[in-house]
């Protein structure tokens, strides 16, 4: 899937690349979803580029 360009700057993979640990562990306290291409899991699907649901 494609990442929409303008909401990158706010998912996981590209926190991970600033260096934003803080606000990854924010984002990610009770994941329910992972990015389908980088597998990063997050609280909400418009944390993420490709959002994949988790298992219940």
């Amino acid at each position: 899937m494609e990442c929409d360009s303008q909401k990158h700057k706010e998912h996981m993979c590209a926190l991970k690349e600033k260096g934003d640990l803080e606000l990854i562990g924010c984002l990610s306290t009770n994941p329910t979803v992972e990015c389908g291409n980088c597998r990063a899991k997050a609280d909400k699907p418009e944390n993420v580029c490709n959002p994949v649901e988790l298992p219940k």
